[in-house]
This record gives C-alpha cells, sequence and structure tokens, in this order.
C-alpha cells in the first residue's frame, strides 16, 4: 500500500501564520509536472552574534523534522538576542506530500549537493550558504532505529563532546540507540563520527557541503519512527535547544 499523504498546505499555512509577518520570511515556488510547490526560507534575529541553519523535510518520508520546525515558536531560543536562525523547514515539498523519501523526479536530494547540476531543490538549499554558520543542523528520522542517534561532523577539536552533550538531553524523551553499527556505519553510543575522505567521495550530503563551505559544527539528527510524532517532536526540540545553547554558551 503506498503511504498515507502528509498535508503539505496545513503546514505552509502554519508557517505563514507564525512567521509571514517577520522581514525574514521567504517564499520560493518551483513547478513541477504535478503542481507549483513553496520551499519557505525563514530567517529570524537577522544580524545576531552566532549563526544557525536548521533544515528539515529533505527526505519526503521523515515528517518528524517538519513538525519540530512548525512547533519552533515555543522554543527558548527562537527569538533570542543570541542567534540569527536561518529555517528551511521543507525542503522536498513533493515527497512531503505524497509521504516518500525522493522527489517528483524520483531523486534521493540529500545524495546530490556535490552534482554540478542539482536539481532546485539543492539549489535553493545551497544558496543559504553564503553566509558562514556555527552550527548546521538537520532533523531527519530513521523508520530501521530502534532509538535516537546522530552524526557529527566538527572543524574545531573543541567541539567534539556537543553530540553527548545532546543524546544525554534527548534520552529522557527517547532511547539512544546503543547499536554499535547504525545505518551501516560504525557508532558509539548514539554518535556517527565519519572520517570518511570527503572530496574523494562521489556524492556529498548537505551535511558535507556545509562544511565545505565553512560551517563549525554540522549535526544530522535522526529520531526512531516506532514513536509517536509528539515524542520524536521533543526528542528533536531538545537536541536543537542543547546545541543553541551549547554555542551561546561557549563562544
Amino acid at each position: 500500500m503506498p503511504p498515507p499523504p502528509n498535508d503539505i498546505e496545513k503546514i505552509l499555512s502554519q508557517l505563514r501564520k507564525d512567521f509571514s509577518s517577520r522581514d525574514g520570511f521567504e517564499n520560493h515556488t518551483f513547478k513541477t509536472p504535478q503542481k507549483t510547490y513553496s520551499l519557505i526560507k525563514i530567517v529570524l534575529g537577522e544580524g545576531n552574534r552566532l549563526k544557525a541553519l536548521i533544515s528539515a523535510g529533505i527526505h519526503g518520508d521523515e515528517p518528524g523534522g517538519v513538525e519540530t520546525l512548525c512547533s519552533l515558536p515555543e522554543s527558548e531560543y527562537a527569538f533570542s538576542n543570541d542567534w540569527e536562525l536561518t529555517l528551511l523547514p521543507c525542503l522536498n515539498p513533493y515527497g512531503y506530500e505524497h509521504g516518500i523519501r525522493e522527489n517528483h523526479d524520483g531523486k534521493d536530494l540529500n545524495r546530490l549537493f556535490k552534482h554540478v547540476s542539482p536539481p532546485y531543490e539543492v539549489e535553493f538549499a545551497q544558496s543559504v550558504f553564503e553566509k558562514k554558520y556555527d552550527v548546521a543542523i538537520e532533523l531527519h528520522e530513521d523508520d530501521m532505529s530502534s532509538g535516537y542517534y546522530l552524526y557529527q561532523q566538527c572543524t574545531n577539536p573543541k567541539d567534539v563532546h556537543l553530540g553527548r552533550k545532546i543524546l544525554n538531553a534527548v534520552k529522557s524523551h527517547m532511547p539512544i540507540n546503543m547499536d554499535k553499527e547504525i545505518d551501516g556505519c560504525a557508532a558509539e553510543q548514539g554518535i556517527i563520527v565519519q572520517n570518511t575522505d570527503h572530496d574523494s567521495m562521489d556524492w556529498w550530503p548537505m551535511a558535507l557541503y556545509a562544511i565545505s563551505k565553512g560551517t563549525r559544527v554540522c549535526l544530522t539528527l535522526e529520531t526512531a519512527t516506532e514513536y509517536q510524532m509528539e515524542t520524536r517532536v521533543k526528542a528533536h526540540s531538545a537536541a536543537i535547544n542543547t546545541a543553541l545553547k551549547y554555542f551561546s554558551e561557549n563562544l
């Protein structure tokens, strides 16, 4: 049976209600053979000293991240004086609407950030890296995982403990995946640290593109979809708040 559809118009309506009155709200449209879709970019606190990028929905069958960004106005950091937050709430609206991983052309967008001629959704995401970010946070989900886990890439060795801080905050909401191998990669108590030679890779996910553009820390956060949506949103929200608090207190 096909996956149940997600209501992309409801998500867009919620984002417009919460954010469209602010100067940093942008609505970019693109056409597919099926219909015209919107890609939303929101910048809160433009000009503040710390900069974070938070994105979700690049895989359309991972709605927890999209729901998390819709609940962001409740976060203590959403409108703080420390942070300039750039939000990309749903990078694959076609996939989200149809409950599938890929976009309308059957492309996995998170494999095309090194492509010479990527899809529009990827170009849109790449365009925000005109700025350098202290942290880029990508919200994902895993339907094969028993608990929460994350990937982290750090350009400064002093930040390597951030992933552990995040998981310590998350575990009150969702168990941590303690497997020694997750998604084909070696893991240590819920943290995957990839040491691959990035330049030799044929393809890049968004995280590696972020690092190549000078982002200090990139976090790819993964909830387990076996839990209720409310639990997944709480887990992601705890992770985001912990990451932002870390930089607020240490930079």
